[in-house]
């Protein structure tokens, strides 16, 4: 029995990248609105892709378009990763300076550097948080503290970010920190997890 050449028995993976406008929208870096006139555009000017059209009119960055209409699903297919900040450039959503300084702000504060991004007003929280659903979702559930160290109180034992208690503390101080920490502690079990 001869096989048929376009007849296959074995599954296949059929990978259908999305439209440009979901991508964007999903990433929260355009509006429904917009892209609706975006399509209203590109039926005036066919030659023009929407991309082109979304920059044109100022609304996204010619870079970010071409990232994400080109560079986005190979990316998102890949098994190795670079760190985050190297896909938030190639998106045009950081500058060189601006992740410079976001890294010297992660010496200070062992603050993961998507956090860092997101405080800084240089990224939206649901951008990043559909950076790391698509690149690193492993790491969603992690603390926004990048290092944690463990040190002693008393006879327990509470946990810290780069924080060194000297013995001479008085009682008050000890509780302060303590009752401290473990407000931290609660808010970290709530909030959004950032990686670096």
């Amino acid at each position: 029995m001869m096989r048929n050449p376009y007849y296959s028995t074995s599954s296949r993976s059929v990978i259908q990248t999305k439209p440009l406008g979901i991508v964007l929208q999903e990433a929260h870096l355009i509006t429904d609105s917009k892209i609706e006139v975006a399509l209203r555009d590109q039926e005036y000017y066919p030659y023009l892709r929407l991309g082109e059209i979304l920059a044109m009119r100022g609304w996204i960055k010619q870079e970010t378009a071409d990232f994400f209409a080109q560079d986005w699903s190979k990316l998102t297919r890949q098994k190795t990763r670079r760190c985050l900040g190297y896909y938030l450039q190639k998106a045009a959503l950081l500058q060189p300076q601006d992740i410079d300084a976001i890294l010297e702000e992660q010496k200070m504060l062992g603050i993961r550097f998507g956090s860092i991004a997101v405080l800084r007003g240089l990224l939206e929280s649901q951008t990043l948080d559909f950076f790391l659903m698509n690149l690193f979702p492993q790491e969603i559930g992690k603390s926004s503290l990048v290092s944690k160290s463990r040190f002693r109180v008393g006879n327990s034992q509470r946990l810290s970010t780069r924080i060194r208690i000297p013995n001479d503390l008085t009682h008050r101080t000890t509780q302060k920190l303590t009752s401290t920490q473990t407000q931290i502690e609660e808010l970290e079990s709530t909030e959004i997890k950032w990686i670096d």
